[in-house]
């Protein structure tokens, strides 16, 4: 069915398509009949204001774009959640995207993103300075980069979070579990800059708090084949405790260690960054270090409105949002009668 257009109701109520403006802003001078008239026309019709045409004749569109890697993944579902109700608070209307972790992806939608007449962006990257990031800063709009870094960006705000403060907190509570070979998945094919910022944490911290040797790191890619191969090496290093740097990663190895036989627990202590939904809801609940998504959003929004309504930029600052360490059952005291995978 058609859009119903002004002219449209000016047509059926025998007015002109201006009285019919001036009556739904309230401005004119018409009879109570006539006013009376238009207004039932326009709720019997269904008509609609047109924000394109609105959005032209005045400066700002009260519409921002949100993109992000994956939708599919719990945790940037709740990111996007988060910042979308504070817009919507806000009288702000979304344009969201996906980037599928690809940096094609990512400027395929910016470039789109740049055809629509928006206000502002918030935009989780692909890492690099890719030619559509590049774009979307000499726009010059309104942009703030949340989650994570864009090495060599000087002027765009980043809102991210601080690993180390949830990681300190989830070796130090393995360690008093009696874990003493602790093993950690990295992701570096991402190529993001805070899930890389990770895997440096966590060597620190295993530098501080173990012997040499006892902090194992595996790295893998998003196959299947690739993650278990990790989890196989972490298995036959001998360690006791896994912590995960990409809530994905440890999906498949939860299923992997189920298929092995290994009770997750028990035998193994696990635990992943995001508190997503499916760690709340898995048996045992999955350990968890939080990014706070929701604080994450809400202060990437806080950021863009004061660019968008008084002018506020700043620049190339970054905040950052410590995690915070969530024990659940899936961390418990060392099994020393559990062997490694030979």
């Amino acid at each position: 069915m058609a859009f119903v257009t002004l002219k449209d109701v000016a047509q059926r109520a025998g007015v002109s398509a201006a009285a019919v403006s001036q009556i739904l802003h309230n401005k004119g001078r018409f009879s109570s009949d006539t006013r009376r008239l238009v207004l039932k026309t326009v709720e019997e019709m269904g008509y609609v204001p047109d924000q394109r045409a609105r959005s032209m004749r005045s400066s700002d569109t009260k519409t921002v774009g949100l993109l992000v890697p994956d939708l599919r993944n719990p945790y940037f579902a709740d990111l996007v959640s988060s910042m979308e109700d504070e817009l919507y608070e806000h009288g702000f209307s979304t344009l969201i995207g996906t980037s599928a972790e690809t940096v094609e992806r990512q400027d395929a939608f910016i470039e789109n993103l740049l055809g629509q007449r928006i206000d502002g962006a918030i935009v989780v990257p692909q890492g690099a300075a890719s030619q559509g990031i590049k774009s979307l800063i000499a726009r010059d709009l309104p942009l703030v980069f949340v989650d994570r870094r864009v090495q060599g960006v000087e002027s765009v705000p980043f809102v991210v979070s601080n690993p180390y403060t949830g990681i300190l907190a989830a070796v130090e509570e393995l360690i008093s579990c009696g874990h003493r070979h602790i093993g950690y998945m990295a992701h570096s094919s991402l190529e993001s800059y805070s899930i890389n910022e990770r895997e440096t944490a966590f060597r620190t911290i295993a530098h501080e708090l173990l012997r040499e040797g006892e902090g194992v790191v595996a790295d893998c890619d998003s196959t299947y084949e690739s993650r278990c191969e990790a989890v196989d090496y972490l298995l036959k290093r001998g360690v006791t405790a896994v912590i995960c740097a990409y809530s994905p990663d440890a999906i498949t190895i939860i299923g992997a260690l189920h298929d092995y036989g290994i009770e997750i627990g028990k035998q193994i202590s696990l635990i992943s960054f995001d508190d997503i939904a499916p760690f709340r809801l898995m048996t045992p609940n999955i350990s968890v270090i939080s990014q706070r998504a929701e604080q994450m959003g809400r202060k990437g929004v806080e950021l863009l409105l004061e660019a968008i309504q008084y002018g506020v930029r700043h620049g190339g600052s970054t905040v950052r949002v410590p995690t915070v360490y969530l024990s659940r059952d899936s961390v418990s005291t060392v099994n020393t009668s559990f062997q490694k995978i030979s």
